[in-house]
């Protein structure tokens, strides 16, 4: 039962990825963003830095997403997922309620909503499922720091040669 909850919570992280794939793709086609209350005619040619740069924003949070669904048994990596999904929220939340950039609209409730979900999931889930058990971490450091004296030990040796 944990592995189903754990393969369809990587689905739904997998489908918020795909959500921003689709952000930075309509930021590049439809120039001007959903983040900017300026009408289209003030726009001179090649000024379109916000949509741009929210494009660009989606796809690196994609990309920590996908790397996230990919590698969830890891905290550092857990992590910066939960910290990109975090920034994603105040982004949204600071330019249409503090900024005033933009308006509170589907573009704005429904990418919130799906961020907030998938933050508290990423926090959830791992403790949960017990993703990262103390025993295994005890393990791979004990062998990481193996590894690491007989490494030293091995420098050592050819150095006394």
């Amino acid at each position: 039962m944990e592995q189903k909850m754990l393969y369809t919570f990587r689905g739904w992280i997998a489908f918020v990825a795909f959500m921003d794939l689709g952000t930075a793709i309509r930021s590049y086609i439809e120039k001007k963003s959903f983040l900017d209350k300026t009408s289209e005619n003030e726009y001179s040619d090649g000024e379109f830095t916000t949509s741009r740069l929210l494009g660009l924003f989606s796809v690196l949070k994609a990309l920590v997403l996908i790397h996230c669904t990919l590698f969830i048994h890891y905290k550092p990596i857990v992590s910066i997922g939960i910290c990109s999904l975090f920034v994603t929220i105040i982004l949204y939340l600071s330019e249409t309620i503090y900024f005033r950039a933009a308006t509170l609209s589907f573009y704005v409730i429904f990418p919130c909503v799906l961020n907030i979900i998938t933050l508290a999931g990423l926090v959830y889930f791992p403790i949960k499922l017990k993703l990262w058990s103390s025993e295994d971490i005890g393990e791979d450091t004990c062998s990481l720091f193996k590894q690491s004296v007989m490494a030293r030990k091995r420098r050592n040796m050819r150095k006394n040669i």
